[in-house]
């Protein structure tokens, strides 16, 4: 064991493992550099009032309970409730030591977290980051829509998420479920293709089913078994996106999607740039608008957290930095403050250092306690 810095002494009678200061904050400073890693974006704000963004979900298991066939072990007694998605910051913020599971990005949808859909976790919790608190218990989102995946549940087999499962997991680009590669079938290297589109979202919406030059892959299944496959070489396609198309957003009076000969269920697998390929005319721009797939035609970004770049940084380090910016006389005040505690804590820790005691974290709280008392 290292040097116990003074006022902690080694106790070599005590039966519970001992932890010296220096060990604490090595360990502490770890941590701290493991969560930026993991949530490297900024968690004060949520994503509320940004309105219907396209954005990363997740999920609280502990908050939202689902339906009997959506529960992994013994039916739950609690009542059943609705699904509900929350923002990035609100997932940290609001449900801390819940389940929360993550759903990735999702189209259209705003934070439920302190609406009538998803109360706050705690007593002041979300709401605190929302602009509109006081208002957001009496009203829900209307526009969002949900589905499996707000209980854990993915893929057409209708599984909770097995993050053992050595299967390689693909987004379906329309939807935004996920589908494991086994479910799909044959598939392309990834390297052959930009986006993916499962089979039941081809079988919903004809404007993409139709699509001339773009498919790397055309995999028609029935009854869960291939019955027919077309693979196009990926290079030509890519050869053939770079000549000249019209605008993707400039309306056509020509139809030019491909006759439809397909009658069974197939996943799509796009090259880049397929989107250019989508037939603007009046007929498509219409069956685009009504099923909702704006997205093919516009801007489809994700609106990320923005990054902070002090989470690399240990609590000391972002102290100190907060020290140096502050104005003068209130850093000289600050500074004064911590030396008057330090004189008081080495004071109260003396008596342990001269008896040999080992200082517990009881000793600790019962020091800033009685300081809490001093100042009232």
């Amino acid at each position: 064991m290292s040097e116990l810095p003074a006022g902690l002494h080694d106790d070599q009678t005590n039966s519970e493992p001992i932890v010296t200061a220096h060990s604490f904050l090595v360990q502490q400073a770890d941590l701290e550099r493991e969560a930026a890693e993991v949530l490297p974006g900024k968690f004060d704000e949520c994503t509320y009032d940004k309105g219907y963004i396209r954005q990363p979900l997740y999920a609280c298991l502990t908050c939202t309970h689902p339906p009997s066939n959506y529960q992994r072990t013994k039916p739950d007694a609690s009542a059943e409730t609705a699904p509900a998605g929350m923002c990035y910051s609100c997932s940290i913020e609001c449900h801390t030591g819940h389940e929360v599971i993550e759903l990735f990005a999702k189209r259209e949808f705003q934070c439920d977290c302190g609406t009538a859909r998803l109360l706050p976790a705690g007593e002041g919790s979300c709401c605190e980051l929302k602009s509109t608190r006081k208002m957001l218990a009496k009203f829900a989102n209307t526009k969002n829509s949900y589905n499996h995946n707000f209980w854990g549940f993915y893929c057409r087999c209708d599984t909770f998420y097995n993050p053992d499962d050595e299967a390689v997991m693909i987004q379906c680009f329309i939807c935004n479920d996920w589908y494991h590669d086994r479910c799909i079938g044959k598939a392309p290297d990834e390297g052959d293709y930009e986006d993916y589109i499962c089979r039941e979202c081809v079988a919903k919406h004809d404007v993409l089913r139709c699509i001339d030059t773009t498919l790397v892959f055309r995999g028609v299944v029935a009854d869960g078994v291939d019955r027919q496959v077309e693979v196009v070489d990926a290079e030509e396609n890519k050869a053939e996106n770079t000549e000249e198309r019209p605008s993707k957003k400039a309306k056509t009076s020509a139809c030019r999607l491909l006759p439809d000969t397909v009658s069974q269920p197939m996943d799509l697998f796009m090259v880049d740039g397929w989107k250019n390929d989508i037939c603007t005319c009046t007929g498509c721009i219409k069956k685009i608008e009504t099923q909702k797939l704006e997205f093919l035609l516009d801007s489809d970004e994700i609106v990320e957290p923005e990054m902070d770049d002090t989470r690399g940084e240990s609590l000391y380090e972002s102290a100190m930095k907060k020290l140096q910016g502050m104005d003068r006389t209130r850093a000289v005040d600050a500074a004064s403050a911590y030396h008057a505690m330090s004189i008081k804590l080495k004071e109260y820790l003396r008596p342990f250092a001269s008896a040999g005691k080992v200082v517990t974290q009881q000793d600790i709280s019962k020091f800033f306690d009685e300081q809490k008392q001093q100042t009232h």
